[in-house]
């Protein structure tokens, strides 16, 4: 009589569980298939692009709608190709980043900012180091030379290609041969068309699903905010960001900016309310996260290549970063998100790396861009803070009142 009740909690407990786990192998799978249809049909590595798309459009239906959705998937596809022909300098890359920003603030007004601000973090990777376009008749060789220890895509790709190529790796790489193979990466025209169908095709499939299963999907809840809210927002995103961009653009061998960018628009809040408890959550979070990353990275050992679709691929490396991504939205999911910023540290160092000294580079990264951008979002929140205080006394009838839930 008395064991019945204690172990319910426990198949309920166990449940959650397991509909978490299929939830995050369906999520997994629906951002790698797209990915890797498009990998089979081109034979680019580029073609990955797709899983930040799918990314992208998952955020806006569930944060906005069917109609949110559609319209991010047709502006990121656009908004794609200018992403990396703004990184070619410093202020255009900046300029870029300032009008998606900007129009994150806007959009905050609607309570569409959260649907909406993967497009500009998403949008950091190719802008601040694009995948390479590989000719194919130089993959064989790419192959050979990433099959020696110790050797980067970025060398590989140098040494296969030489300078005078349209293809480039993704930043990191120094010198005059290779900077001109970024150059020449970035206005190369079949590269950017590309860009923007895998762009439009990871980002409509969601919106596919989504519209056969509309009549399951939970209206999101919107919360409108006002402009004494809205525009200090915008205006420490923008600036926050805008700065970082211009940053790390200006110092190409640095890894992992885009860390730092999405930690200012994660971590920055619409409202008079500093989010202290997230802040912290991240920023400890972060810190373990990097000590379980580099004891597991040091048993990895070295990189070991498998062909995929023709292409070098680390099978170890992205089986592990799968691993991790499907527990860390198991935790996204759970009211314990502290779990969730430990574990997405490995899981965004090992997809987004080709070798494990570059996952090294990419966790040492995060941990360095959390703690910066924290204290960021921090100092500037307590700006924003005393303006909206400052802003109340003189205007007592604009107060937080007038914030509102509306239905989508």
């Amino acid at each position: 009589m008395t064991a019945e009740p204690a172990a319910q909690p426990e198949r309920s407990l166990g449940k959650k569980l397991l509909r978490r786990g299929i939830v995050a192998v369906l999520l997994i799978a629906l951002m790698l298939v797209p990915g890797l249809g498009l990998m089979a049909l081109t034979g680019q590595p580029a073609a990955t692009y797709a899983a930040l798309a799918t990314i992208i459009s998952v955020s806006a239906i569930l944060g906005g709608g069917l109609r949110i959705g559609l319209i991010t998937a047709i502006v990121v596809s656009l908004l794609a190709p200018l992403a990396v022909i703004a990184g070619l300098t410093p202020i255009t890359g900046a300029a870029l980043m300032v009008i998606m920003t900007l129009t994150v603030g806007r959009l905050a007004t609607f309570g569409l900012h959260r649907a909406t601000m993967l497009v500009p973090v998403m949008l950091a990777w190719p802008m601040l180091s694009p995948v390479p376009w590989l000719p194919h008749d130089a993959i064989d060789k790419v192959n050979a030379l990433l099959a020696k220890h110790g050797t980067s895509l970025a060398d590989a790709l140098t040494a296969a290609l030489g300078s005078g190529s349209p293809a480039a790796p993704g930043g990191g790489a120094t010198g005059d041969a290779t900077a001109h193979m970024i150059t020449e990466l970035r206005m190369n025209q079949t590269y950017l068309t590309w860009l923007v169908a895998f762009f439009f095709i990871g980002a409509i499939v969601p919106v596919v699903i989504g519209f056969l299963l509309r009549h399951r999907l939970p209206a999101p809840k919107l919360t409108e905010h006002p402009r004494s809210e809205t525009v200090p927002y915008a205006i420490v995103i923008t600036a926050l960001t805008g700065v970082a961009t211009f940053y790390f653009l200006s110092n190409p061998s640095l890894p992992g900016g885009a860390f730092m960018i999405a930690v200012i628009l994660v971590l920055t809040q619409v409202g008079n309310d500093i989010a202290w408890r997230l802040t912290l959550e991240r920023v400890i979070g972060t810190f373990v996260g990097v000590a379980i990353f580099m004891g597991v990275n040091a048993m990895v050992g070295s990189t070991t290549f498998v062909e995929v679709f023709g292409l070098p691929f680390p099978g170890k490396i992205y089986a592990i970063g799968i691993a991790f991504s499907v527990a860390a939205i198991m935790a996204k999911f759970s009211p314990r998100h502290w779990i969730y910023y430990i574990l997405i540290v490995p899981t965004t160092a090992y997809l987004n790396a080709f070798t494990v000294g570059e996952a090294a580079g990419l966790g040492k990264a995060r941990l360095i861009d959390n703690a910066v951008g924290s204290a960021l979002v921090i100092v500037a929140a307590l700006v924003t803070l005393g303006a909206s205080h400052l802003h109340a006394r003189r205007h007592p009838a604009s107060s937080p009142e007038q914030v509102k839930a509306s239905p989508a």
